[in-house]
């Protein structure tokens, strides 16, 4: 990573300008609040189905990536062929263009792809991920024909003053390192978070793509990430301001497929960098609130292909791709009555697009205005019934206006159960690269629409002494999505691909996550367990595929932690059934179903203000030979070891 440092300090110093700016006027006078939540767009949307990510995996490694958290979550297929490849997250059979993701209200998809490479953002234990399933991501954003991953910092007013350092050495040269500091009182706060991440993923596998089949050791696989994430917040009354700065840098080689580890030399490489800066003020008092907030996101890839045969180069790709955004959004909350509520915001981004690949000297450089609107009723003629009603209004560029409805119902027949349903069409309109890649690209795709529902039972049970309560909770969600216009991007008789709207997407099925926490003494149980159905079939010009690639049809989860006084330790159960790799099922390579199993334990040490933890992890314990992508395998057996210090 030849400049990664050098970007290092400059995001310092470009934070540290920010900062004096920030400062140059503060007031003094200050109304302490009990509690501020500051992070969160919205603070009330009792009729939305938001599923909070959980953090018992986060946890439980330093190295994961928040595509390998992801990949717990039921509904969620996250495709990724090892540590630091491209990690693309899919919601229930849609593409990953359909997932859009925020960090703290601010856009995080390419404007060139639609997509988000979930390698490249690191799972920091402080952060809170919400989940918003098909038609619930309307309350956040439109085009989300699958759903919306929400990254929100950690409400610095729940962090305490301190210091911690995390390093974590493992298997095939993984070697990572983690620090958080929190500084500042109740008034002004600094967050500091800085992680790094190396591997050199030379781990050996069996090589089931030639004959006779070998043992081999993967080569050219190495990656490193660096991310700095620095966070203030002022609160002022009933104001609140908050500057947020995330500087990414990653540079990675990515392997040859199995089928070629013989065939020619090889040298494939990507560089990735990103800045993101964000302000906001947000003002709240009794049933009304407001916010403003503003950021620009800068991204660069440069992308790097040789193939030798012999002294000849077979292939030869050198392309640079740059990416600015700038991005406004402004929201208000108002209590009309005691039963009623209205909300509005407006949205607005400028985005830029320039891609150039030097052997073909060709690309394209093109700008982009889009504008999103959103209101909002809510009506609570009962305590136990809810209803919203919804619209969006988004406007892009050189696209015609798209009139986005949803209804959203809450009922509570007993205290302890939840139903929730949602209905609402949503469109999705063609990222840079599908209308103006060179060559391929097609500027008469339409836009695509799709039509969303949700039925979602929420139980909880809670039992015990008041000063060891146990409680058991069950999700149950039934789903149905129909997508039409589905761009797909095709082989031509010209040797190069392009897009098309061509499909049309049925997806349907159920998902269902269960925990039970038990409190006995000095011991505590937790158990968890996931399992999804998804069947997702697709029409092409008339043809009916019996299932999505890379889709299985069955999966879940099951884990378990047990604390024993300092004591702790965690095993997990991971189940993917059979996974068809392409678009036709007849003519394709199945990937088999996989049971992976994954252990950890550790041990707290405390002393004053000291506390000190080290502990172990071991991944594919019974060392499974099995593949994510075709041809692209994954580690055996492998593990590492962690240790914590927080003061």
């Amino acid at each position: 990573m030849n400049n990664i440092f050098h970007i290092f300090i400059k995001g310092l110093m470009f934070f540290l300008c920010i900062f004096l700016s920030f400062f140059a006027n503060c007031q003094t006078d200050t109304v302490h609040l009990k509690e501020v939540e500051v992070k969160e767009r919205y603070q009330f949307f009792p009729g939305i189905n938001k599923s909070y990510c959980d953090t018992l995996h986060i946890i439980q490694s330093v190295s994961a990536n928040l595509g390998e958290i992801l990949s717990y979550e039921p509904g969620l297929t996250v495709k990724r062929f090892g540590d630091g490849s491209l990690a693309t997250v899919s919601f229930r059979g849609t593409d990953p263009s359909h997932t859009k993701v925020e960090w703290n209200g601010m856009p995080v998809n390419s404007i060139m792809n639609g997509q988000v490479d979930f390698s490249l953002i690191p799972a920091c234990p402080t952060d809170r991920i919400n989940l918003l399933y098909g038609a619930n991501s309307l309350a956040y954003k439109s085009g989300a024909l699958g759903g919306m991953i929400s990254l929100n910092s950690a409400n610095t007013e729940n962090l305490k003053h301190g210091l911690e350092l995390r390093q974590e050495t493992g298997s095939f040269g993984l070697n990572n390192s983690y620090l958080g500091l929190v500084l500042g009182k109740k008034m002004l706060k600094s967050f500091t978070r800085l992680s790094y991440h190396k591997s050199d993923n030379d781990f050996e596998y069996q090589n089931t793509a030639i004959l006779p089949v070998q043992k081999m050791r993967q080569k050219n696989a190495a990656f490193e990430r660096l991310d700095l994430m620095q966070e203030l917040l002022l609160q002022n009354g009933f104001h609140e301001f908050s500057v947020h700065f995330w500087q990414n840098s990653a540079f990675r080689y990515i392997p040859p497929l199995m089928t070629n580890v013989f065939s020619v030399e090889h040298n494939e490489t990507q560089n990735d960098q990103a800045t993101r800066v964000l302000a906001a003020w947000n003002y709240r008092h009794n049933c009304y609130s407001s916010f403003i907030k503003q950021g620009f996101t800068f991204n660069s890839l440069n992308y790097h292909l040789n193939h030798y045969s012999g002294s000849y180069p077979v292939t030869f790709i050198n392309s640079e791709s740059k990416e600015k955004q700038y991005f406004a959004s402004a929201g208000t909350r108002y209590c009309l009555s005691n039963n009623v509520q209205l909300n509005a915001s407006l949205d607005y981004s400028f985005q830029k697009a320039e891609i150039f690949e030097e052997m073909l000297g060709q690309g394209y450089n093109v700008s982009l205005n889009v504008l999103d609107g959103m209101a909002d009723i809510e009506v609570f003629p009962y305590r136990w019934f809810n209803i919203t009603a919804l619209t969006r209004i988004k406007k892009q560029q050189n696209n015609e206006p798209a009139f986005i409805p949803a209804v959203f119902f809450s009922f509570r027949p007993v205290q302890s159960v939840v139903i929730k349903t949602a209905l609402s069409h949503n469109v999705n309109f063609p990222a840079l690269n599908d209308l103006y890649f060179i060559p391929g690209g097609n500027t008469e795709l339409k836009t695509e629409k799709g039509l969303q529902s949700d039925l979602n039972v929420e139980y909880n049970y809670r039992f015990g002494r008041k000063s060891l309560k146990n409680d058991f909770k069950t999700e149950l969600d039934f789903f149905y999505t129909d997508i039409i216009n589905w761009i797909l991007w095709q082989p031509t008789q010209f040797g190069f691909w392009t897009p098309q709207n061509i499909r049309q997407v049925i997806s349907k099925g159920l998902q269902t996550k269960s925990s039970f926490r038990i409190n006995l003494q000095k011991t505590k149980i937790f158990l968890q367990a996931t399992y999804t159905y998804n069947l997702a079939t697709a029409i092409d010009d008339g043809y009916i595929t019996e299932q999505l690639p890379y889709l299985p049809k069955h999966s879940g989860n099951l884990s378990a932690k047990i604390n024993l006084s300092d004591f702790e330790f965690f095993a997990e159960e991971i189940y993917t059934d059979t996974r068809i790799t392409s678009y036709y099922g007849s003519y394709s390579h199945n990937l088999e179903s996989t049971w992976l199993t994954n252990i950890s334990a550790s041990y707290l040490i405390k002393l004053m203000n000291l506390s000190f933890t080290a502990g172990f992890r071991l991944n594919n314990l019974f060392n499974k030979n099995y593949q994510m992508v075709l041809w692209r395998p994954m580690p055996n057996r492998n593990g590492s070891i962690v240790i914590t210090i927080k003061i």
